[in-house]
């Protein structure tokens, strides 16, 4: 069974969304590199907001559209074990 992905919108904060882990990262390098909190509100915050919806959108989109590239295959020389395969299945959750 595939595991659902989900980008998330504009509107997601701490949903588990991609948008939201973003998000989250931005606030945490912002903290380390200006040694302050980086304002929810304010000129720029809905920007920001979009700009990481935009970009979880099209992530998942890539991923998605090539998921059949994501494989990733151990082969052992001459016999000396199993070959091992994973490959990466999932379905893209459309927000709107």
């Amino acid at each position: 069974m595939a595991q659902t992905l989900s980008a998330g919108t504009h509107d997601s904060i701490d949903d588990g969304t991609l948008t939201a882990f973003i998000g989250a990262a931005m606030r945490e390098e912002w903290l380390l590199a200006r040694g302050e909190v980086l304002p929810d509100d304010g000129p720029g915050a809905q920007d920001r907001r979009i700009l990481f919806a935009a970009v979880a959108k099209g992530v998942l989109r890539y991923l998605y559209v090539h998921r059949g590239d994501l494989v990733t295959t151990l082969e052992h020389l001459e016999g000396l074990g199993p070959d091992h395969r994973h490959d990466a299945a999932f379905d893209l959750l459309e927000k709107t």
